[in-house]
Protein backbone atom coordinates (compact mmCIF):
# COMPACT_ATOMS: atom_id res chain seq x y z
CA UNK A 1 0.00 0.00 0.00
CA UNK A 2 1.24 3.25 -0.73
CA UNK A 3 0.78 6.52 1.25
CA UNK A 4 -0.23 9.73 -0.15
CA UNK A 5 2.63 12.47 1.03
CA UNK A 6 1.44 15.59 1.97
CA UNK A 7 1.58 19.13 0.53
CA UNK A 8 2.04 22.61 1.83
CA UNK A 9 1.73 26.02 0.19
CA UNK A 10 4.06 28.20 0.52
CA UNK A 11 5.39 32.00 -1.17
CA UNK A 12 7.51 31.95 -3.39
CA UNK A 13 9.87 34.54 -6.10
CA UNK A 14 6.85 34.22 -8.16
CA UNK A 15 3.78 34.11 -5.73
CA UNK A 16 2.74 30.91 -4.21
CA UNK A 17 4.13 27.52 -4.32
CA UNK A 18 3.60 23.87 -3.38
CA UNK A 19 5.92 21.58 -1.87
CA UNK A 20 5.64 17.78 -1.26
CA UNK A 21 6.96 15.86 2.00
CA UNK A 22 8.83 14.01 -0.40
CA UNK A 23 10.75 17.30 -0.85
CA UNK A 24 11.36 17.00 2.95
CA UNK A 25 12.57 12.95 2.74
CA UNK A 26 14.62 13.89 -0.07
CA UNK A 27 16.45 16.42 2.30
CA UNK A 28 16.77 14.05 4.83
CA UNK A 29 17.99 10.98 2.90
CA UNK A 30 21.18 13.02 1.14
CA UNK A 31 21.53 14.85 4.31
CA UNK A 32 21.52 18.47 2.28
CA UNK A 33 21.62 20.82 5.30
CA UNK A 34 23.85 21.50 7.71
CA UNK A 35 23.79 18.35 10.16
CA UNK A 36 26.31 20.23 12.63
CA UNK A 37 23.25 22.35 13.52
CA UNK A 38 20.83 19.53 14.00
CA UNK A 39 18.81 19.55 17.73
CA UNK A 40 16.45 17.80 19.39
CA UNK A 41 13.76 19.62 20.73
CA UNK A 42 15.43 19.16 24.58
CA UNK A 43 18.63 20.13 23.37
CA UNK A 44 20.44 17.31 22.60
CA UNK A 45 22.75 17.31 19.74
CA UNK A 46 21.82 14.49 16.79
CA UNK A 47 24.25 13.32 14.32
CA UNK A 48 23.20 11.01 11.94
CA UNK A 49 25.75 7.98 11.03
CA UNK A 50 22.56 6.30 8.33
CA UNK A 51 19.85 8.53 7.27
CA UNK A 52 17.85 5.18 7.06
CA UNK A 53 16.10 3.48 4.33
CA UNK A 54 13.59 5.11 2.79
CA UNK A 55 10.18 3.49 2.93
CA UNK A 56 7.77 4.45 0.55
CA UNK A 57 4.89 2.30 1.17
CA UNK A 58 2.57 2.30 4.58
CA UNK A 59 4.64 3.05 8.06
CA UNK A 60 7.00 5.04 9.20
CA UNK A 61 9.44 7.07 6.07
CA UNK A 62 12.66 5.80 7.19
CA UNK A 63 13.62 2.37 8.46
CA UNK A 64 16.56 0.99 10.41
CA UNK A 65 18.18 4.75 10.60
CA UNK A 66 20.86 5.26 12.71
CA UNK A 67 21.71 7.78 15.05
CA UNK A 68 23.62 9.59 17.82
CA UNK A 69 21.40 11.69 20.07
CA UNK A 70 23.02 13.39 22.90
CA UNK A 71 26.20 11.21 22.60
CA UNK A 72 23.78 7.95 22.49
CA UNK A 73 23.48 5.19 19.62
CA UNK A 74 19.97 5.15 18.73
CA UNK A 75 18.69 2.73 15.84
CA UNK A 76 15.22 2.88 14.58
CA UNK A 77 12.46 4.19 12.22
CA UNK A 78 12.46 8.13 10.97
CA UNK A 79 8.99 10.04 10.13
CA UNK A 80 9.02 13.16 7.92
CA UNK A 81 6.56 15.72 8.51
CA UNK A 82 6.15 19.60 8.23
CA UNK A 83 5.24 20.58 11.57
CA UNK A 84 4.83 18.49 15.22
CA UNK A 85 1.20 18.12 14.52
CA UNK A 86 0.89 16.03 11.76
CA UNK A 87 1.79 12.98 13.85
CA UNK A 88 -1.12 13.22 15.52
CA UNK A 89 -3.10 14.66 12.87
CA UNK A 90 -2.12 11.59 10.31
CA UNK A 91 -3.17 9.27 13.86
CA UNK A 92 0.71 7.46 13.96
CA UNK A 93 0.21 8.13 17.65
CA UNK A 94 -2.33 5.33 17.92
CA UNK A 95 -0.63 3.16 15.18
CA UNK A 96 1.42 0.22 16.06
CA UNK A 97 3.81 0.60 12.89
CA UNK A 98 5.49 3.38 14.38
CA UNK A 99 5.75 2.26 17.82
CA UNK A 100 9.61 2.23 16.42
CA UNK A 101 10.19 5.37 15.68
CA UNK A 102 12.97 7.04 17.27
CA UNK A 103 13.35 10.50 15.90
CA UNK A 104 10.86 12.96 14.55
CA UNK A 105 12.08 15.13 11.77
CA UNK A 106 10.13 18.50 11.26
CA UNK A 107 10.66 21.45 8.83
CA UNK A 108 9.05 24.32 11.75
CA UNK A 109 10.26 24.66 15.06
CA UNK A 110 7.88 23.12 17.77
CA UNK A 111 5.30 25.53 18.98
CA UNK A 112 4.78 26.27 22.56
CA UNK A 113 1.53 24.53 22.60
CA UNK A 114 2.68 21.27 21.10
CA UNK A 115 1.80 18.07 22.16
CA UNK A 116 5.03 15.78 22.12
CA UNK A 117 5.42 12.91 19.70
CA UNK A 118 4.28 9.95 21.34
CA UNK A 119 3.88 6.36 20.13
CA UNK A 120 0.98 4.02 20.66
CA UNK A 121 3.00 2.76 23.70
CA UNK A 122 3.39 5.92 25.33
CA UNK A 123 7.27 6.59 24.13
CA UNK A 124 8.37 10.33 24.19
CA UNK A 125 10.12 10.57 20.57
CA UNK A 126 12.74 13.57 20.32
CA UNK A 127 11.71 16.13 17.46
CA UNK A 128 14.27 18.01 15.19
CA UNK A 129 13.52 20.77 13.35
CA UNK A 130 15.37 21.27 9.34
CA UNK A 131 14.47 24.85 8.94
CA UNK A 132 17.35 26.67 10.62
CA UNK A 133 20.07 24.10 9.07
CA UNK A 134 19.08 24.06 5.36
CA UNK A 135 21.22 25.59 2.88
CA UNK A 136 18.00 27.30 0.70
CA UNK A 137 14.71 28.61 0.92
CA UNK A 138 12.60 25.36 0.27
CA UNK A 139 11.66 26.17 -3.21
CA UNK A 140 15.09 26.02 -4.03
CA UNK A 141 15.45 22.43 -2.47
CA UNK A 142 11.78 22.29 -4.43
CA UNK A 143 12.87 22.93 -7.96
CA UNK A 144 13.94 20.08 -10.50
CA UNK A 145 17.70 20.62 -11.12
CA UNK A 146 17.97 21.47 -7.27
CA UNK A 147 20.48 19.47 -4.99
CA UNK A 148 18.24 16.75 -3.76
CA UNK A 149 16.36 16.30 -6.83
CA UNK A 150 16.99 15.47 -10.74
CA UNK A 151 20.40 17.14 -11.98
CA UNK A 152 22.75 16.50 -15.04
CA UNK A 153 19.75 15.15 -16.63
CA UNK A 154 19.27 15.43 -20.35
CA UNK A 155 17.48 17.84 -21.95
CA UNK A 156 16.11 15.95 -24.93
CA UNK A 157 12.66 15.65 -23.86
CA UNK A 158 12.54 19.78 -23.61
CA UNK A 159 12.35 20.06 -27.43
CA UNK A 160 9.03 18.49 -28.41
CA UNK A 161 7.05 21.39 -27.61
CA UNK A 162 9.72 23.42 -29.83
CA UNK A 163 9.25 20.62 -32.92
CA UNK A 164 7.66 22.13 -36.03
CA UNK A 165 8.30 26.26 -34.91
CA UNK A 166 11.45 27.63 -37.04
CA UNK A 167 14.54 28.49 -36.07
CA UNK A 168 13.81 32.04 -35.33
CA UNK A 169 10.76 31.36 -33.05
CA UNK A 170 12.67 28.55 -31.38
CA UNK A 171 15.62 31.37 -30.57
CA UNK A 172 12.84 33.50 -29.20
CA UNK A 173 11.11 30.93 -27.47
CA UNK A 174 14.32 29.77 -25.82
CA UNK A 175 15.28 33.56 -25.20
CA UNK A 176 12.20 34.24 -23.19
CA UNK A 177 12.19 30.91 -21.27
CA UNK A 178 15.83 32.04 -20.56
CA UNK A 179 14.97 35.05 -18.56
CA UNK A 180 12.46 33.23 -16.36
CA UNK A 181 15.44 31.12 -15.74
CA UNK A 182 18.01 34.30 -15.08
CA UNK A 183 15.42 35.65 -13.30
CA UNK A 184 15.11 32.23 -10.33
CA UNK A 185 18.89 32.40 -10.46
CA UNK A 186 19.17 36.21 -9.62
CA UNK A 187 16.26 35.58 -6.58
CA UNK A 188 17.97 32.93 -4.72
CA UNK A 189 21.14 34.86 -4.91
CA UNK A 190 19.40 38.18 -3.40
CA UNK A 191 18.01 35.29 -1.27
CA UNK A 192 21.57 33.88 0.31
CA UNK A 193 23.17 37.51 0.23
CA UNK A 194 20.55 38.36 2.86
CA UNK A 195 20.73 35.16 4.79
CA UNK A 196 24.81 34.43 4.63
CA UNK A 197 25.99 38.28 3.40
CA UNK A 198 27.41 39.09 0.38
CA UNK A 199 31.20 37.02 1.21
CA UNK A 200 29.33 34.35 2.63
CA UNK A 201 26.89 33.85 -0.12
CA UNK A 202 30.15 33.94 -2.63
CA UNK A 203 32.25 31.42 -0.70
CA UNK A 204 29.04 28.96 -0.62
CA UNK A 205 28.14 29.33 -4.78
CA UNK A 206 31.77 28.72 -5.57
CA UNK A 207 32.35 25.62 -3.13
CA UNK A 208 29.13 24.09 -4.67
CA UNK A 209 29.85 24.69 -8.12
CA UNK A 210 33.30 23.03 -7.87
CA UNK A 211 31.50 20.13 -6.30
CA UNK A 212 29.91 19.49 -9.66
CA UNK A 213 26.28 17.43 -9.22
CA UNK A 214 28.23 14.30 -7.59
CA UNK A 215 29.34 16.28 -4.95
CA UNK A 216 27.88 19.52 -3.85
CA UNK A 217 26.17 18.58 -0.59
CA UNK A 218 29.85 17.48 0.74
CA UNK A 219 31.17 20.70 -0.95
CA UNK A 220 28.37 22.90 1.02
CA UNK A 221 29.20 21.45 4.25
CA UNK A 222 32.93 22.75 4.01
CA UNK A 223 31.56 25.73 2.86
CA UNK A 224 29.21 25.58 6.25
CA UNK A 225 31.71 24.71 8.74
CA UNK A 226 34.84 26.61 7.49
CA UNK A 227 33.78 30.27 6.30
CA UNK A 228 36.07 31.90 3.93
CA UNK A 229 37.71 34.06 6.57
CA UNK A 230 38.82 30.91 8.04
CA UNK A 231 40.33 29.96 4.55
CA UNK A 232 41.93 33.43 4.49
CA UNK A 233 43.74 33.83 7.89
CA UNK A 234 44.27 30.14 9.16
CA UNK A 235 43.78 27.93 5.72
CA UNK A 236 42.79 24.43 7.11
CA UNK A 237 44.93 21.26 5.14
CA UNK A 238 43.06 19.21 2.32
CA UNK A 239 42.82 16.73 4.58
CA UNK A 240 40.67 18.15 7.39
CA UNK A 241 38.46 19.92 4.61
CA UNK A 242 38.06 16.30 3.19
CA UNK A 243 36.71 15.03 6.49
CA UNK A 244 34.18 17.73 6.80
CA UNK A 245 32.72 15.83 3.94
CA UNK A 246 32.55 12.61 5.84
CA UNK A 247 31.43 9.19 3.76
CA UNK A 248 29.28 11.72 0.95
CA UNK A 249 32.39 12.15 -1.23
CA UNK A 250 31.97 10.38 -4.49
CA UNK A 251 34.68 9.82 -7.29
CA UNK A 252 31.89 7.81 -9.61
CA UNK A 253 31.57 9.27 -13.11
CA UNK A 254 34.12 11.85 -12.04
CA UNK A 255 37.33 12.77 -13.78
CA UNK A 256 40.19 12.87 -12.28
CA UNK A 257 40.58 16.09 -12.61
CA UNK A 258 37.24 16.77 -10.58
CA UNK A 259 38.41 14.86 -7.64
CA UNK A 260 37.51 16.35 -4.75
CA UNK A 261 40.19 16.25 -2.85
CA UNK A 262 41.90 18.32 -6.19
CA UNK A 263 39.61 20.78 -5.85
CA UNK A 264 39.00 21.47 -2.47
CA UNK A 265 43.17 22.65 -3.09
CA UNK A 266 42.75 24.76 -5.80
CA UNK A 267 40.01 26.48 -3.56
CA UNK A 268 42.71 26.43 -1.28
CA UNK A 269 45.37 28.64 -3.35
CA UNK A 270 42.09 30.59 -4.74
CA UNK A 271 41.71 32.27 -1.52
CA UNK A 272 45.37 32.00 -0.59
CA UNK A 273 46.18 34.09 -4.15
CA UNK A 274 43.33 36.10 -3.94
CA UNK A 275 41.91 36.24 -0.06
CA UNK A 276 39.38 38.92 -0.48
CA UNK A 277 38.15 37.48 -4.33
CA UNK A 278 34.02 38.62 -3.26
CA UNK A 279 35.21 41.96 -2.54
CA UNK A 280 37.05 42.18 -6.22
CA UNK A 281 34.35 40.51 -7.96
CA UNK A 282 32.25 43.47 -6.59
CA UNK A 283 34.78 45.96 -8.46
CA UNK A 284 35.11 43.51 -11.00
CA UNK A 285 30.98 43.93 -12.22
CA UNK A 286 31.04 47.86 -10.99
CA UNK A 287 33.68 48.43 -14.35
CA UNK A 288 32.00 46.63 -16.65
CA UNK A 289 30.71 48.76 -19.85
CA UNK A 290 27.37 49.81 -20.01
CA UNK A 291 26.76 48.75 -23.38
CA UNK A 292 26.91 45.29 -22.27
CA UNK A 293 23.20 45.75 -21.59
CA UNK A 294 22.26 46.11 -25.41
CA UNK A 295 20.41 43.75 -27.29
CA UNK A 296 22.60 42.17 -30.36
CA UNK A 297 20.94 40.60 -33.66
CA UNK A 298 23.22 37.69 -32.54
CA UNK A 299 25.41 36.29 -30.28
CA UNK A 300 28.63 36.43 -32.63
CA UNK A 301 27.80 40.20 -32.48
CA UNK A 302 27.62 40.63 -29.01
CA UNK A 303 30.61 38.32 -28.32
CA UNK A 304 32.84 40.83 -30.50
CA UNK A 305 30.74 44.42 -29.41
CA UNK A 306 31.60 43.19 -25.75
CA UNK A 307 34.37 42.29 -25.77
CA UNK A 308 33.68 38.68 -24.14
CA UNK A 309 37.44 37.31 -24.45
CA UNK A 310 38.96 39.91 -22.22
CA UNK A 311 36.13 40.02 -19.72
CA UNK A 312 36.19 36.42 -19.35
CA UNK A 313 40.69 37.18 -18.70
CA UNK A 314 39.91 39.92 -16.45
CA UNK A 315 37.64 37.33 -14.12
CA UNK A 316 41.02 35.49 -14.06
CA UNK A 317 43.22 37.59 -13.60
CA UNK A 318 41.46 40.00 -10.89
CA UNK A 319 38.79 37.49 -9.04
CA UNK A 320 40.42 33.93 -9.48
CA UNK A 321 44.41 34.47 -10.04
CA UNK A 322 46.27 32.04 -12.24
CA UNK A 323 44.59 29.65 -14.84
CA UNK A 324 43.10 27.01 -12.04
CA UNK A 325 40.07 27.12 -13.77
CA UNK A 326 39.80 26.21 -17.16
CA UNK A 327 37.01 25.69 -19.51
CA UNK A 328 33.67 24.40 -18.51
CA UNK A 329 34.30 25.00 -14.79
CA UNK A 330 35.21 28.58 -15.09
CA UNK A 331 32.28 29.23 -17.48
CA UNK A 332 29.80 27.67 -14.49
CA UNK A 333 31.53 29.75 -12.21
CA UNK A 334 31.23 32.89 -14.03
CA UNK A 335 27.11 31.81 -15.09
CA UNK A 336 25.47 29.67 -11.88
CA UNK A 337 27.83 31.59 -9.81
CA UNK A 338 29.41 35.26 -10.27
CA UNK A 339 26.93 37.21 -12.67
CA UNK A 340 23.75 36.19 -10.13
CA UNK A 341 25.61 36.93 -7.28
CA UNK A 342 26.50 40.52 -8.79
CA UNK A 343 22.88 41.45 -10.51
CA UNK A 344 21.38 40.73 -7.11
CA UNK A 345 24.29 42.84 -5.28
CA UNK A 346 24.81 45.78 -7.43
CA UNK A 347 21.91 45.63 -10.16
CA UNK A 348 24.21 45.92 -12.87
CA UNK A 349 22.83 44.46 -16.11
CA UNK A 350 24.19 41.71 -17.34
CA UNK A 351 21.54 39.75 -17.88
CA UNK A 352 23.00 39.78 -21.55
CA UNK A 353 26.49 39.13 -20.94
CA UNK A 354 24.90 36.02 -19.01
CA UNK A 355 22.70 34.80 -22.12
CA UNK A 356 25.73 35.06 -24.49
CA UNK A 357 28.55 34.07 -22.03
CA UNK A 358 30.58 30.82 -23.32
CA UNK A 359 28.40 27.62 -21.90
CA UNK A 360 30.15 25.63 -18.89
CA UNK A 361 28.75 22.33 -17.89
CA UNK A 362 26.37 21.62 -20.00
CA UNK A 363 23.61 18.66 -19.50
CA UNK A 364 23.61 15.86 -21.95
CA UNK A 365 22.51 16.02 -25.17
CA UNK A 366 22.51 20.19 -25.22
CA UNK A 367 24.46 20.49 -28.24
CA UNK A 368 22.30 18.01 -30.35
CA UNK A 369 19.46 19.10 -29.15
CA UNK A 370 19.72 22.39 -30.28
CA UNK A 371 21.31 21.52 -33.77
CA UNK A 372 18.10 19.40 -34.00
CA UNK A 373 15.98 22.28 -33.56
CA UNK A 374 18.31 24.60 -36.12
CA UNK A 375 18.78 27.18 -33.26
CA UNK A 376 22.67 26.73 -33.92
CA UNK A 377 24.15 28.53 -36.83
CA UNK A 378 27.70 28.65 -37.65
CA UNK A 379 29.56 31.93 -36.64
CA UNK A 380 25.58 33.84 -35.96
CA UNK A 381 24.64 32.03 -33.31
CA UNK A 382 27.26 29.20 -31.69
CA UNK A 383 26.93 27.39 -28.37
CA UNK A 384 25.66 29.95 -25.85
CA UNK A 385 24.81 29.68 -22.00
CA UNK A 386 21.56 31.07 -22.62
CA UNK A 387 20.05 28.57 -25.50
CA UNK A 388 21.26 26.19 -22.62
CA UNK A 389 19.61 27.24 -20.16
CA UNK A 390 16.01 27.98 -22.27
CA UNK A 391 16.41 23.77 -22.94
CA UNK A 392 16.33 23.43 -18.75
CA UNK A 393 13.75 25.72 -18.55
CA UNK A 394 11.42 23.59 -20.61
CA UNK A 395 13.21 20.43 -19.46
CA UNK A 396 11.97 21.56 -15.69
CA UNK A 397 8.32 21.21 -14.28
CA UNK A 398 6.55 24.42 -14.76
CA UNK A 399 3.88 24.22 -12.24
CA UNK A 400 5.37 27.28 -10.06
CA UNK A 401 7.17 29.09 -13.10
CA UNK A 402 5.65 32.00 -14.95
CA UNK A 403 3.94 30.81 -18.40
CA UNK A 404 5.64 31.53 -21.86
CA UNK A 405 3.09 30.98 -24.91
CA UNK A 406 4.40 29.04 -27.52
CA UNK A 407 5.28 31.27 -31.30
CA UNK A 408 3.00 30.06 -34.22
Amino acid sequence: MFTTPSVEEFQGLYGPFQVSELVLQRIWLKSAFDTSRLRADDGRSVAVTHPGDWNRLAGPDFKNAILSIGGERIEGDVEVHFSVRDWRGHGHGDNPEFDNVVLHVVLYPSKSDDLPTRTQSGMKVPTVSLLDCLWYDLEEYASEDSIVESTGMSVESAIESLLGNSAEQCRVILQQRAQDRWRMKCGYARKRIERLGWEGACHLAALEILGYSENRIPMLRVAGARSLADFREDPPTVEALYEIGGDLWTTRGTRPANYPRMRLDQYRKWVGEKPHWPKELEEWASQLPKELARVCRSTDEYRKTSGMPQLKRGVVAGIIGSKRFGGTKLDTLVCDGFLPLVFARTQVPVSQLWFHWYVGDAPLGARDSLRKLGVLEIRRFPLANGWVQGLLSLRLSEANRPSVPVLG
